[in-house]
């Protein structure tokens, strides 16, 4: 196990106008090369729990801090488009642009934080290829494409900017055995002593093989089960 920290959550808790309490109070460290399975029933906070560690809904109370650049900061305080190239979440809803799916590929280039990365489009079309898609696939129209295409779209959108702690919400609920397969395999590729990811399913035939961590979700609280030693894809 890496003893590199990247990410601790303390205390940390959401409530909603309601007054509801969505998650309760909930802490956890992340470790480069983690490789982290979120489990729960629905609507326990699995979700949410990703979201919030994005930084993409506000806190009601807690802290999240990432290892940046060498040492641990409050995530409030680093500025988005820098904390975008660190932590990366792949929801379950992947949101296109019209055109091809080069022109997705592509999007997250003309935002200012991805200008200095270049779109390598032979990887990506190595990468379609393990998937089972032709060279002409990157051309295609991204409304042909079905819910399994798109959230293959999506997962290689997120991963060619190889961020530093994957967050992967249900990325293969849409994907068959084998394309989930692929999926899987590139993920334990990209990971490396100073990356993690947090994985979330619910497919019994992926948790054997996904992490060498398990996180349980339950009614908005976390509780994390003991490590277990797993062979990789």
């Amino acid at each position: 196990m890496s003893t590199h920290q990247l990410l601790n959550f303390n205390n940390i808790s959401i409530i909603d106008e309601a007054g509801r309490t969505l998650l309760d109070d909930v802490s956890g460290c992340i470790y480069g090369s983690d490789r982290i399975v979120l489990m729960g029933a629905s609507g326990s906070g699995k979700s949410l729990l990703l979201s919030a560690l994005a930084s993409q809904i506000p806190l009601t109370q807690g802290q999240i801090c990432l290892a940046y650049p060498n040492q641990m900061t409050d995530i409030a305080s680093i500025p988005p488009p820098h904390l975008r190239q660190q932590i990366a979440l792949l929801t379950q809803t992947p949101v296109m642009i019209d055109g091809t799916v080069r022109d997705n590929l592509m999007l997250p280039f003309g935002f200012g934080h991805h200008k200095a990365k270049q779109f390598d489009e032979q990887r990506h079309i190595a990468w379609l290829a393990r998937f089972g898609k032709s060279a002409d696939f990157i051309h295609q129209d991204i409304t042909k494409l079905s819910g399994g295409e798109r959230q293959i779209v999506h997962f290689l959108r997120t991963l060619q900017l190889e961020p530093t702690l994957l967050l992967l919400d249900e990325p293969t609920a849409a994907l068959d055995t084998v394309s989930a397969g692929v999926l899987m395999s590139l993920v334990h590729e990209w990971l490396d002593e100073h990356r993690a990811y947090i994985w979330i399913s619910h497919r019994t035939d992926e948790v054997a093989t996904l992490g060498n961590h398990r996180w349980q979700m339950t009614a908005g609280r976390l509780e994390c089960v003991p490590s277990v030693s797993v062979e990789r894809v």
